[in-house]
């Protein structure tokens, strides 16, 4: 892993939290072009983007957090929510897709996706349009941990089994993704043996875990910094988790574990609420343009799906296995599929029991 050639991660101060209220549900004297709305994971825009898009348009990018899917969706559930654009990925775009709540793709009107090969279209269904991918892994303190992980049972059979010094996550998909993959199952699979087993892993784990809050809120909020030191994470949050640390030498680095891992892609869809649907699909395309994308992909340190946009990435971030893994890590990986909501309620239900088992309260 490069130090210090990272590209280095923005804070957006316009950007506000999930529980903004005045952002859920705006009053209705705010005029629909002058801003637009957006729906995604923290430090998921890069800022030179964003200056891009309002020198361009005049339009002001206002940015609503969450830091779970289950949150995200309660947000896309509700019908007033005042969201434009909204980052998602194949099951709940398909999920509410079928629900009449996100508009079907007009292609037509995205001559940009011709950059964007069909596997990753597939990955994100009629409904999104594919934004960036990466894989599921463990981010650690280099300066903390005797030993780089290697395996998933690093962080969930960890040696320091009574002392709390992880940060899990509480997405009910996500969360269950690594102890499946250590058991040799798949990801995707609705056998509640199989979910038990995972969910027994999880609980065995839960004494040296710090929270189920995602890693980057937490230690933005200034919690466990003195604690924490492996984490499950996404690929390009070890670059957010130095920057909140602000530690010369970049202590946070991540690994994608030797059994494989969850190969995501997150995808950008528009809401059928939305007044604003030309704007969306101007953002969409915006976003769809080869350097508008390598220049987002750099500054996050995430892969594009965007093969016009990938050459012109520095080599740096090209060759940097955190970002785009050898082939073998791919072949490994695993991706989503669509399933029976009863199966996702299933999952709900055993995260709920172990955040509650975790914190009563």
């Amino acid at each position: 892993m490069p130090n210090n050639k990272k590209p280095r991660v923005a804070w957006c101060a316009r950007s506000v939290l999930l529980t903004t209220v005045s952002l859920l549900f705006p009053s209705a004297s705010l005029q629909a072009a002058q801003s637009l709305t957006l729906l995604t994971w923290e430090e998921f825009l890069g800022e030179a983007v964003i200056e891009r898009w309002q020198a361009e348009t005049g339009v002001e990018i206002r940015q609503i957090y969450f830091d779970s899917g289950d949150k995200r969706d309660e947000v896309l559930a509700k019908t007033d929510h005042q969201v434009d654009v909204a980052l998602t990925e194949l099951i709940s775009s398909t999920r509410f897709g079928a629900r009449g709540l996100l508009q079907p793709l007009d292609q037509a009107a995205l001559p940009g996706l011709r950059h964007i090969p069909q596997r990753w279209r597939d990955s994100c269904g009629p409904h999104s349009v594919p934004y960036l991918w990466g894989t599921l892994g463990i981010a650690y303190r280099s300066d903390r941990v005797e030993r780089t992980p290697r395996s998933w049972a690093d962080l969930l059979q960890p040696a320091r089994a009574n002392e709390p010094h992880i940060i899990m996550m509480e997405d009910h998909e996500d969360i269950l993704a690594s102890p499946l993959i250590l058991q040799q199952r798949s990801i995707n699979t609705a056998d509640n043996d199989e979910l038990k087993a995972a969910f027994e892993l999880l609980m065995a784990q839960a004494p040296a875990v710090l929270t189920y809050e995602y890693v980057i809120t937490s230690l933005r909020s200034q919690r466990y910094l003195d604690q924490a030191d492996m984490a499950l994470a996404y690929s390009g949050d070890q670059q957010v988790l130095n920057e909140v640390e602000g530690i010369d030498g970049e202590p946070w680095r991540y690994v994608v574990p030797e059994e494989g891992t969850l190969l995501w892609v997150d995808c950008l869809s528009v809401p059928t609420s939305t007044p604003n649907k030309a704007l969306a699909y101007r953002f969409l395309e915006f976003l769809l343009r080869p350097e508008i994308a390598a220049l987002n992909a750099a500054e996050l340190g995430v892969a594009t799906p965007n093969a016009a946009a990938r050459v012109l990435l520095p080599a740096e971030v090209r060759q940097d296995p955190s970002i785009y893994p050898p082939e073998p890590v791919l072949e490994r990986s695993q991706v989503y599929e669509p399933r029976p909501l009863q199966a996702t309620q299933t999952r709900r239900r055993i995260i709920s029991a172990l955040i509650n088992a975790h914190d009563p309260r």
